[in-house]
């Protein structure tokens, strides 16, 4: 490339006469020296006049041998452009790169998206679950026509009444769980236990009364009888039937449980605590429980619920204990351990399901609403009680049965009906 000696920064810097400000940096900067120093002519062939003192022989082989030709000195430059240059060169740092002052990129923000996204997709397992859980405890129940075909039924009045039955069925046992529980060996069924849930609107607590079995009602078409005779006589749909003509109340949902349902139910919530305040014996059933609290399942729970020979109340101590049996299994099933883990809730909601018979207008929000009322009636916010009874050993062409007490058992039914808060004691 060409030789420009004005970019030469190695060349030294001229000279100046003694006793003149030099040209040269200090600490302070340049030497503000006035620029005519360059164009005053030196001793030493600095002026411009003299150029030709560095012209170049004309023949470079000269007295017989090689003479390096000398280069010409350039004039002096303009002090203010060496000012700038010098100034630039000694003071001026290269510009920091603007790569490298960037700080460095923050990595993809996905970890809070993948947090997001399983999370999401675990609700939503948990969700599904939870409703193959409860869709499979809906389809494990049976259904049975519990619709009576009476044109003289009663107008629904206030709230929604659900009757619970528990029959004597003994047709899904074996020979060797019959003598397990001590069922016997009677054919057919007959109500065992007849309880009305009487609903209210919102706002109101729930009643559930018990309906003594050996009532003495009449029966549609068949004259008076004990009203657990309807059931004998053509099933559920006479079983409501009698029900509502006997107690005014319009009976909007049915729901069945027989003795290997109630067994199975019993065991698949582990057994049902019941704290007794003395011992119950009773050798009919082979039934011997400590006074305490323990658990009951099994033959137990079932000898316990139907056990009136040793009861000196009969059947009226007999209905006490099935009401607060069936609160204490109630509070079981909707236990949250029960409730929110799917598992659970399939085994026991299945074994329940299977266990039960419903009426074919009994829909899946009445259950849901049996459970609810159930649920606040086993935490002390409802009202337990039977129907109010003049004589529980009248008797009768069909034996020793229980005469309620017209008065206050119509009193009871007009409160239900009208939605008016109870006067009558449990």
């Amino acid at each position: 490339m060409p030789h420009r000696p004005e970019d030469d920064w190695t060349r030294p810097l001229p000279r100046t006469r003694r006793g003149e400000p030099a040209p040269w940096p200090t600490d302070d900067g340049w030497d503000q020296a006035p620029d005519e120093h360059w164009d005053q002519a030196s001793d030493d062939g600095w002026d411009r006049a003299d150029d030709e003192r560095w012209d170049q022989p004309s023949d470079p082989w000269e007295d017989g041998g090689w003479v390096e030709p000398r280069r010409r000195r350039e004039g002096p430059r303009d002090l203010a452009e060496d000012r700038a240059a010098y100034r630039v060169a000694t003071t001026q740092r290269p510009a920091p790169s603007r790569q490298a002052a960037q700080p460095p990129p923050r990595p993809p923000r996905y970890g809070a998206r993948r947090v997001l996204v399983v999370v999401t997709a675990v609700v939503l397992v948990y969700v599904l679950a939870l409703v193959w859980a409860a869709a499979a405890s809906w389809l494990a129940i049976g259904r049975v026509d519990a619709t009576p075909d009476n044109p003289a039924r009663p107008s629904p009045a206030a709230g929604t009444n659900i009757l619970l039955v528990g029959t004597d069925s003994r047709a899904d046992l074996t020979d060797e769980q019959r003598r397990e529980l001590r069922t016997g060996s009677v054919e057919g069924a007959r109500a065992d236990t007849l309880m009305v849930l009487h609903m209210p609107g919102l706002g109101q607590d729930p009643t559930l009364l018990s309906v003594p079995r050996d009532s003495y009602v009449e029966i549609p078409g068949y004259g008076f009888n004990k009203i657990n005779a309807a059931y004998a006589l053509e099933g559920p749909a006479l079983m409501v039937d009698a029900v509502e003509q006997s107690t005014g109340l319009a009976i909007e949902g049915y729901v069945e449980i027989g003795f290997d349902g109630f067994v199975g139910v019993v065991g698949a919530v582990g057994g049902v605590r019941m704290c007794l305040p003395e011992p119950v014996v009773e050798e009919r059933s082979d039934l011997d429980l400590a006074a305490g609290c323990q658990e009951l399942e099994g033959k137990d729970a079932l000898a316990y619920v139907r056990m009136r020979y040793a009861d000196p109340r009969g059947d009226l101590g007999r209905v006490e204990r099935q009401r607060q049996f069936l609160a204490a299994l109630v509070q079981e099933m909707t236990r949250p351990s029960t409730l929110l883990v799917p598992w659970a809730l399939h085994e026991a909601g299945t074994a329940t399901g299977s266990a039960l018979r419903i009426g074919e207008d009994t829909s899946l929000v009445d259950m849901v609403r049996v459970g609810l009322a159930m649920r606040s009636i086993s935490g002390g916010d409802g009202t337990s009680l039977t129907v109010p009874v003049a004589d529980s050993n009248y008797q009768t062409e069909a034996g020793s049965s229980v005469l309620w007490d017209e008065t206050e058992s119509a009193r009871l039914f007009q409160a239900l009906r009208d939605g008016e808060s109870l006067t009558i004691e449990p």
